[in-house]
Order: structure tokens, then C-alpha cells, then sequence
């Protein structure tokens, strides 16, 4: 039986943005609201001895705040490849779990959205 390896997670729970995003005409009129869940997950070895302890997140939430700003995209794939890419390149995490959420987009559910669960090999590939 194999063990599961130990692991140190940071967890940012139900970031909210608004974001201009979506393929329907009517999500390229105004910005709409996401939820996002993002989990940054290090090993416990790398996180307590390679990063002391420590990794800054303020970059990744401030990245995270940016796309606020940008352009219209309609896509949630390649809204999260950006943000996944962010992860990777501005913290040192081995793996991150990425849920966005359109809590707005149908009255008959709370939302739709895309869940990702990338390594960073995975994702350099």
C-alpha cells in the first residue's frame, strides 16, 4: 500500500472577481461575478526546508485582483491556464487545485464552472 506524501497546503477560499468573461451575447455586455477556490500545495520536506517555512501569496492575489482589469475573454479554460500559470510562476507550488465558478450565469443552480487539479510537471509539459 502506498502511502499519500506529506504536504503543506495554502488555501484561498471564494476569491470574488469581476471579470468580463463568456462566449453568450449577453456576458459581453458587463463584467460578471466568479468565485474562485485555489489551493497551493507543497510538499512538507520542500515547503519547511527549501522555502523556510514561508511563501508569499500577496503576488498571486494581487495578480488575482489584475484580472479585474483585463480585456474580455471568453473562455473559463483559458481564463484558468492564466491564472494556473500564475500559480506556478509566482509561488513554488508542486500541485495547485483550481474551481472557478459563474454563481450568476442560471437562476436553477448556484453555478457552473470548471475545477482543475494540475502539477507542476503537468502543467510544464
Amino acid at each position: 500500500m502506498s502511502e499519500t506524501p506529506s504536504a503543506v497546503s495554502i488555501v484561498m477560499k471564494r476569491i470574488e472577481l469581476r471579470v468580463r468573461i463568456g462566449e453568450h451575447a449577453w456576458e459581453k455586455t458587463d463584467a460578471q461575478r466568479l468565485h474562485l477556490d485555489l489551493t497551493l500545495e507543497f510538499g512538507f520536506g520542500d515547503y519547511f526546508g527549501k522555502h523556510g517555512g514561508y511563501v508569499d501569496y500577496d503576488p498571486l492575489r494581487s495578480y488575482l485582483k489584475s484580472l479585474e482589469q483585463r480585456d474580455h475573454i471568453n473562455r473559463l479554460e483559458d481564463f484558468a491556464s492564466d491564472i494556473l500559470g500564475a500559480c506556478f510562476s509566482l509561488t513554488p507550488a508542486a500541485r495547485v487545485t483550481l474551481t472557478i465558478l459563474k454563481p450568476d450565469i442560471f437562476e436553477e443552480m448556484e453555478g457552473v464552472g470548471l475545477r482543475f487539479d494540475v502539477t507542476r510537471q503537468d502543467f510544464t509539459a
